[in-house]
């Protein structure tokens, strides 16, 4: 009977329009056909063929009047590249491109990774504009790009996304201890050591100065100061060594709290268990290090630095 049904839908299919169709699939008169299950499977069917039909037709409106899947794209990154300097495409999981700017990186894109929307090895495109105005693409994947971003890094590696913060971190504030330490250092001697490392200090932050603008104004400095004291080489030693007593222990602190956190913070679905031995990588080691580090620094490279100086 239902294969009956069938060759009567097909034989429909071919004789009737598109408005007739939807017409007999709409029909409440079950005396069409012998039965009112035969006439809801007919219905179902007739439905069906129509939807198909329904969809062909705006499939061959869309390749005549719309441009190409290829050119919908090319068209969105371009007006994107007018509103934005910096932007990123990602393809989900239905093959359909998502953009996301800088300020939607922590908010839309995590809550889309969460959500399953994006998988790990997702190909990620990053547009960027350079300050003469030529754009850059690079290709990566949506993993390698989460390492660059915290909040997206921890839900693939929450203890040792936590420690390269905590490393990052460490060393910014090693730096600014190793200056402040130099500084009062400098005070003690003479003021105006002090107040020259500070504006070396400053020079080092002005935008796109260059090593040729750093080179002038060493210059200008030693010429009307009167002391011949390389500043500049002064601001580097103290940002080495403050970076290197400061990250080293800040990783370790970064590793001991994701190891803490990583129970109750959010997971991507598709991230992998991290390796076991993440608290000898995270934590351990670069508390040794650091120690190391302190020692050798406090006992053996500052007395020989003031021995090198008297």
């Amino acid at each position: 009977m239902a294969d009956k049904i069938a060759d009567q839908v097909k034989i429909l299919w071919q004789n009737k329009s598109l408005d007739e169709l939807q017409a007999i699939a709409n029909r409440t008169d079950p005396s069409i056909w012998s039965t009112e299950t035969e006439v809801q499977a007919a219905r179902e069917i007739i439905m069906e063929r129509t939807n198909e039909k329904v969809t062909i037709n705006k499939a061959i409106n869309i390749s005549q009047n719309l441009p190409t899947a290829e050119k919908r794209e090319d068209s969105d990154v371009e007006s994107m590249r007018k509103e934005k300097d910096w932007f990123i495409v990602i393809k989900d999981e239905n093959d359909v491109k998502c953009f996301y700017n800088k300020e939607e990186i922590d908010s839309t894109l995590r809550a889309n990774i969460l959500s399953g929307k994006h998988r790990k090895n997702n190909k990620v495109e990053i547009h960027s504009k350079t300050n003469e105005g030529k754009w850059n693409k690079t290709d990566s994947t949506l993993l390698e790009f989460a390492k660059s971003h915290f909040k997206l890094r921890i839900l693939y590696q929450p203890v040792w996304g936590h420690a390269i913060s905590g490393l990052q971190w460490g060393a910014g504030v090693g730096i600014i201890l190793k200056f402040l330490d130099t500084f009062i250092g400098l005070a003690i001697i003479d003021p105006t050591l002090a107040v020259l490392f500070l504006v070396a200090i400053g020079v080092c932050f002005i935008p796109r100065i260059g090593m040729i603008g750093v080179a002038i104004f060493i210059f200008f400095m030693i010429k009307f100061s009167n002391v011949n004291v390389n500043f500049f080489f002064m601001v580097i030693g103290a940002a080495l060594a403050g970076a290197s007593l400061g990250c080293l222990p800040g990783m370790a602190i970064g590793g001991i709290i994701g190891l803490s956190r990583k129970q109750s913070l959010a997971r991507a679905m598709d991230a992998s268990a991290e390796p076991q031995g993440i608290l000898l990588k995270a934590v351990l080691l670069p508390l040794i290090g650091g120690i190391a580090l302190f020692v050798f620094y406090f006992f053996v490279f500052n007395p020989w630095l003031v021995d090198l100086l008297q």
